[in-house]
């Protein structure tokens, strides 16, 4: 495959990207059909000598023992079980993970499988970054949200309430989805990775975009080819971006649309609210920045996003939360300063671009927007 290179092909039963990272990266493939879990000592690279699958407790109950069965006679296999949340996704876990991996004697050629959401996702990474500077990774996301936090090579813990502060960037050897799992995911987080994906289509997709509107409802199977084939194409967003740039020093910047806002808003409601549910009302924010502040993207259909997002029953309450919790929240952001803050903006769908805004303008911005939201005074709210 051409380095740089994102394409599909036909594999037994598999659709298969192919995926070629540049700079100090590695390539690696990704898996997506349903029943993967019940394949994976013939997907795994046989030469892995001992395999730690991390998972949280509720993943347990459904999936570890399919993947063990499995694995058993292929591997000998370890787990090691979070808690579920965010909360996870802290030093001291990440201590305890790392504790226990020199327990079992597990060396560079052993290998890690995140067997879950992002939390988990992120703290086996990072686990599998630093032990013994790098040992193998295999992302198995459980989650729609997992698209894109398996994809690219981001891994990190939170630390003293600041959202992945202490990372790096780990590509994964393999990320395998097995579109199964996510038949057991409730709607709050169903919600929370659709989000994501609508992401992908506002900044680089339009037809990704205007599918996703038309034709995902509550209801929808998650499991179907058609949503196989949207999983793909919000992957391939996400795969020409971190192709071209790896360590986010230029356009991987926009995938951070609505996260600025989105964070802002997790980060005061911990626990409470979904990280995609939180970004979908980032995006909102922005988009609503872009045509009312900067004079972008004309001719946008808030009202047909709206419609959609209330249709999923995603939570649009802003009366809990001030201008200046969310501005003192984003000033924490790692792309942002005390005194100027940088926003993903879109100038129309498919063409985003970074806005630096003095944060006293921020302020106003977001108690405008946070005020007019509150009382209903844009007409595509109600």
């Amino acid at each position: 495959m051409e380095e740089g290179s994102c394409r599909l092909q036909r594999k037994d039963s598999f659709i298969l990207i192919g995926l070629s990272v540049r700079a100090q990266s590695r390539d690696y493939q990704i898996f997506i059909d349903s029943g993967l879990r019940f394949q994976l000592a013939e997907l795994l690279d046989s030469s892995i000598e001992k395999l730690v699958i991390v998972t949280d407790e509720h993943v347990k109950k459904y999936y570890l023992d399919d993947c063990l069965h499995e694995l058993k006679s292929s591997f000998p296999v370890n787990v090691y079980v979070i808690p579920p949340g965010e909360q996870s996704k802290s030093m001291e876990q990440y201590k305890s993970l790392q504790q226990f991996l020199l327990n079992q004697r597990i060396t560079r050629k052993s290998a890690i499988l995140a067997l879950g959401g992002g939390v988990v996702g992120d703290l086996a990474g990072f686990a599998a970054a630093t032990f013994a500077r790098g040992i193998g990774f295999i992302q198995m996301p459980t989650t729609i949200l997992a698209h894109d936090s398996s994809i690219g090579g981001k891994v990190a813990v939170n630390l003293d309430g600041k959202k992945n502060i202490i990372g790096s960037f780990y590509p994964p050897h393999q990320v395998i989805f097995d579109l199964e799992m996510f038949q057991t995911l409730n709607e709050q987080e169903i919600r929370s990775g659709l989000a994501e994906m609508v992401k992908h289509g506002l900044i680089a997709d339009q037809k990704l975009y205007d599918s996703l509107l038309s034709s995902i409802k509550v209801d929808f199977d998650l499991s179907s080819n058609d949503f196989k084939h949207l999983l793909v194409q919000s992957i391939q967003v996400k795969n020409k971006i971190v192709e071209k740039d790896e360590k986010e020093t230029g356009i991987r910047k926009f995938l951070n649309f609505g996260h600025s806002f989105g964070h802002a808003l997790e980060a005061a409601h911990m626990n409470s609210r979904t990280h995609g549910e939180c970004v979908m009302l980032g995006m909102i924010f922005a988009l609503w920045l872009s045509n009312e502040k900067f004079n972008h993207l004309k001719g946008f259909s808030f009202q047909r996003l709206m419609d959609w997002v209330k249709q999923m029953d995603y939570p649009l309450q802003l009366d809990d939360v001030t201008s200046a919790e969310l501005l003192n929240n984003m000033k924490f952001d790692k792309k942002n300063t005390q005194d100027e803050l940088q926003l993903v903006l879109l100038k129309q769908i498919g063409s985003p671009c970074l806005q630096n805004i003095n944060v006293y303008t921020m302020e106003s911005y977001l108690n405008e927007f946070i005020t007019k939201w509150n009382q209903g005074e844009f007409n595509w709210l109600k």
